[in-house]
């Protein structure tokens, strides 16, 4: 039985460098792992495989952390990629439309539980963030994804603002063909914003209320600012694992927050490409 963490990947800079003819955007990215999680419990000593996903949150909604079991699956399809039968359970604690990378690490941590050795960027053909997933820690990631150069450990504090809404990545890519950056820190916000007003509301209203800028975590719905609670005058309502939680009322609804840092890489690597 193995057990292993599936950290979810925050991208602190994210620039959509041009369109390929086949539609992938080319992108350059800064990443980290964070403390939050996905769970997993990996058996390999049965006849019969299963995938299991257990809705989890730490705090919030439920309906954002139910995941279908079915041929898309993330999981299923990192087993089917390996060629291994397995049980596997998996406690979902990342919300599914936060940006924050859930069902690629999840793939990458099976890929990591059953000693893939294989080139990282291979597993892009289950996810262009799974090949970052897989890597872990603070890295620099450009092509589609799958390009990875690792940079040195990073050792932050973050608070995840996780609002109630969730996002489509692929509509928010489309919304970027149509209306471009506005020249942030992440290029997609401005198209995040056009598929989901609400997001520019709560924006503009935690960007107030707590005097610091907050950025989009990959295609959202996530926002975040380099802080912890007790920086931004937020008391946590309960500690789970390393992780500070709270609960916060807005004008579109309630939003979990999230105090956590980021995470080395799992096994040392030297500075350089991949």
């Amino acid at each position: 039985m193995h057990r292993v963490e599936a950290p979810a990947k925050l991208t602190i800079r994210f620039e959509v460098r041009s369109r390929r003819s086949d539609g992938y955007h080319l992108i350059e990215a800064e990443m980290v792992a964070l403390s939050l999680a996905d769970l997993l419990k990996v058996d390999t000593a049965v006849s019969v495989g299963g995938v299991t996903m257990i809705a989890e949150p730490l705090l919030g909604d439920v309906d954002r952390y139910r995941v279908d079991v079915d041929d898309s699956n993330s999981v299923v399809r990192a087993l089917d990629f390996l060629g291994v039968t397995a049980q596997v359970e998996v406690k979902k604690r990342i919300p599914q439309g936060a940006g924050l990378g859930g069902g690629s690490s999840d793939a990458a941590a099976i890929l990591r539980a059953l000693g893939y050795q294989g080139d990282p960027s291979a597993a892009a053909i289950l996810g262009a963030d799974v090949p970052p997933s897989l890597v872990g820690g603070h890295i620099f990631v450009s092509g589609i994804g799958d390009e990875v150069e690792l940079l040195p450990d990073l050792r932050r504090d973050y608070v995840l603002f996780l609002p109630e809404f969730s996002m489509s990545t692929v509509a928010v890519y489309r919304a970027f063909d149509r209306v471009g950056s506005d020249g942030g820190g992440n290029d997609l916000f401005l198209a995040a914003c056009e598929v989901e007003p609400k997001l520019r509301v709560l924006t503009l209203e935690l960007g107030a209320r707590f005097q610091k800028p907050l950025m989009l975590a990959g295609s959202g719905s996530t926002l975040f600012v380099e802080a912890t609670l007790a920086e931004l005058g937020l008391i946590s309502q309960r500690t789970s694992e390393g992780l500070e939680l709270a609960m916060l009322s807005t004008s579109v609804g309630s939003v979990v927050v999230v105090g956590c840092h980021t995470l080395a890489r799992p096994e040392s690597t030297e500075h350089g490409k991949l």
